[in-house]
């Protein structure tokens, strides 16, 4: 029996993968709350509307993410001396295949991330209670501010609708509020905190990053940018935040720009993992 498995949402490596990774991400209960059979006709619409785009962002950067969690779980396998393998929900190896404790590699508790995890397994507490977490971010931020003391702190965090998580009454928001207080006390200076990859015409959280990228630049020269919701770097950072959000902080004036990594295979992070084992 697995001793614990690393969740994550999972990767498209080839373009032959972005239909089966598309449609079971919009089939899925917890990001699309419709019966069927209309929530696997929106998800095939969608699929259908976002393989273009999808497939241009794959070829622009292929996602790390799938071999970055198969690195954690080995580097976590040997830091503890136990089985640890990892799964995905929308792609392979699917998690419900694994047996284990579960940890869902995603920094806060949502209904859209865990929900269908915590249906099926038996999951440890999101990553953002325990002991050591806030550390992460800490020694992350100090180190970028080491030589720009000045800089803005800018957390960029995956949108979801707000109709969604009214629906789900989903504590998303409200953690990754507390933790930008808690963690600018800690540090004894402003975090910002803005929302990314926004989906559709319906309202998301906010404020978005690009507008608060740009609000910014009026107060700042320079800017620090972390990925707050993930643990693991993926096409929304090395494209999203990499590309875009970078070109348009530069446009909008900044002198500086660096986007701190995700927590990935540091060995700070696994020890962290250790930790909760």
């Amino acid at each position: 029996m697995k001793q614990a498995v690393l969740v994550n949402l999972g990767g498209i490596e080839k373009p032959t993968d972005i239909p089966v990774f598309l449609f079971s991400m919009f089939n899925d209960k917890h990001i699309m709350p419709l019966k069927q059979p209309f929530r696997a006709m929106v998800a095939f619409i969608i699929t259908l509307l976002r393989a273009k785009k999808t497939y241009n962002i794959l070829k622009l950067s292929p996602s790390p993410l799938v071999r970055i969690t198969k690195r954690q779980a080995e580097k976590l396998s040997i830091k503890t001396n136990k089985h640890i393998t990892y799964g995905f929900s929308y792609s392979k190896p699917y998690f419900n295949d694994c047996e284990g404790t579960f940890i869902v590699m995603q920094n806060f508790y949502s209904h859209t991330t865990h929900g269908k995890v915590l249906e099926l397994k038996r999951t440890k507490p999101p990553l953002c209670i325990h002991k050591g977490f806030f550390e992460l971010f800490e020694s992350r931020i100090n180190n970028a501010l080491k030589n720009h003391p000045n800089a803005a702190i800018l957390l960029s965090a995956h949108s979801l609708p707000l109709k969604l998580l009214k629906k789900t009454n989903d504590p998303y928001r409200n953690d990754l509020e507390v933790f930008r207080l808690a963690l600018s006390r800690i540090l004894k200076k402003p975090i910002y905190l803005s929302f990314q990859s926004r989906l559709g015409p319906i309202e998301w959280l906010k404020p978005e990053t690009e507008k608060e990228i740009k609000r910014l630049s009026k107060h700042y020269t320079e800017l620090i940018i972390l990925p707050v919701s993930f643990t693991t770097d993926n096409t929304e950072t090395i494209v999203e935040i990499d590309r875009a959000y970078t070109k348009i902080a530069k446009d909008c004036g900044f002198r500086w720009i660096k986007r701190v990594n995700c927590f990935n295979d540091d060995g700070d992070f696994i020890e962290f993992l250790a930790s909760i084992l």
